[in-house]
């Protein structure tokens, strides 16, 4: 199978507050063992902090980095952390690359970008599910609070790319009039086919692509139709299609959003990609479209390949 980059998980986060498991074989969505299956996989471990659900959000942010570093020492064999198209051209093993979702972490410090950035963190969203000092979630109003802007600018100084899913419409909007780098929608699919705010509309596709940037074929049952339970093959094809059409072949991308997610899944692990592959090859998906929404649209952005 030609290899994948997946620019969404939150198996970090699920390792080390579920305190079960580790990379190499847990109970969840990602595993080595199940890259190890698929072939040849690069995914972006979120360090996902829930604000209300810490006393510093900062600290749990470390907690986390610490736990990825402990993680890829453990699997050095297997798994690598990498920034550069060249580390994964050269490399057999599994990437691993690091992103933040939710960045109150902040908590004010414009200066902590360049230790993310020392990390290796290369996307970023500014909101999760709450107002923050940055902006507002989908599913309230309000653009970018003059924090967030500076942010925008700070984390493309840093080499830092803005990840716009989780930010409600306004915000995404001042962040595009304002950003300079291609834009990443890490996971989310399309409000015209399913009526979910974290989904984007047209036009915000359009913007996407016209900056170079990228969308995640997000596997969320709620995010793919109206069935919040289970997910389809059937499903995933229509949104991958109508990101296609909106914003044609090359925005396409993976953001599996592995272990943020529950329900019955069309697809629960990297090693059942194929039955992706041939349903949408079966509904006029070329074989360069194909390799460009597996790994080569995402590794052109991320890398700095464009």
């Amino acid at each position: 199978m030609y290899p994948v980059i997946d620019l969404h998980c939150d198996t970090i986060y699920e390792l080390e507050y579920q305190k079960e498991g580790s990379l190499a074989e847990n109970k969840g969505h990602t595993s080595l063992r199940w890259m190890d299956k698929a072939g040849k996989v690069t995914t972006c471990f979120a360090l996902f902090v829930d604000t209300k659900q810490c006393v510093s959000a900062w600290h749990q942010a470390q907690a986390l980095h610490e736990r990825f570093l402990r993680e890829m020492r453990l699997n050095q064999d297997r798994i690598i952390p990498v920034s550069q198209a060249v580390e994964l051209a050269t490399s057999f093993k599994h990437g691993a690359i690091l992103s933040c979702e939710e960045l109150q972490i902040l908590e004010g410090k414009l200066d902590r970008i360049q230790t993310l950035s020392s990390w290796g963190v290369r996307l970023a969203t500014l909101t999760w599910n709450y107002e923050n000092d940055l902006g507002f979630p989908h599913h309230q109003r309000g653009g970018l609070k003059s924090f967030g802007f500076a942010a925008v600018e700070a984390l493309e100084q840093n080499n830092i790319l803005v990840d716009v899913s989780h930010l409600n419409d306004d915000g995404f909007f001042d962040v595009a009039s304002v950003a300079r780098k291609p834009l990443i929608a890490s996971h989310s699919n399309c409000r015209y086919i399913t009526n979910h705010s974290r989904n984007l509309s047209d036009r915000m596709i359009r913007t996407i692509a016209e900056s170079g940037g990228v969308i995640g074929l997000n596997f969320c049952p709620s995010f793919l139709s109206e069935d919040w339970h289970s997910s389809s093959l059937e499903a995933m094809v229509r949104h991958a299609l109508h990101l296609k059409k909106v914003g044609g072949s090359s925005v396409l991308a993976l953001g599996t959003d592995y272990d943020g997610i529950t329900g019955e899944l069309a697809i629960p692990h990297y090693d059942s990609l194929p039955l992706l592959w041939q349903a949408l090859e079966h509904s006029g998906f070329t074989a360069s479209e194909l390799e460009g929404l597996w790994s080569e649209n995402a590794l052109r952005v991320l890398c700095g390949d464009a």
